[in-house]
């Protein structure tokens, strides 16, 4: 799958389209909240590999922030591109049972690794 050309500062985050937005919406709060702005990607189907690690891998190559989120139908993936393809930073399995601070943290999470800080919790 090719990213388009993003030339703001931004994690860049993948999205399935089976994902259900309301629970992983706050996600995206979690990054505002860290003050790091995001771009949305719909992954379309048939265009290769669209495992969320994958294109949590391919996204966060394509960030000038270097931090890559996917969202996937039962998953959310934060990656870095300094990282090994198939060794993720932090995955959140089956994240529509979670608690909406759950993944409001992961939010977080990805946004401290561009800031630099230490993690509000491991995942």
């Amino acid at each position: 799958m090719e990213l388009p050309d993003i030339s703001q500062p931004a994690i860049v985050i993948t999205v399935d389209p089976d994902a259900d937005r309301r629970s992983w919406q706050q996600l995206l709060l979690g990054m505002e909240e860290e003050g790091i702005p995001f771009v949305l990607h719909r992954v379309e189907r048939g265009n290769g590999d669209t495992s969320p690690v994958t294109l949590a891998h391919q996204a966060a190559s394509a960030s000038p922030l270097a931090v890559g989120v996917a969202v996937g139908a039962r998953e959310l993936v934060v990656h870095d591109p300094h990282l090994p393809a198939d060794g993720p930073l932090f995955v959140l399995e089956d994240y529509p049972r979670l608690a909406a601070e759950e993944i409001r943290r992961l939010g977080c999470n990805a946004a401290r690794l561009v800031k630099g800080l230490p993690f509000k919790f491991t995942v």
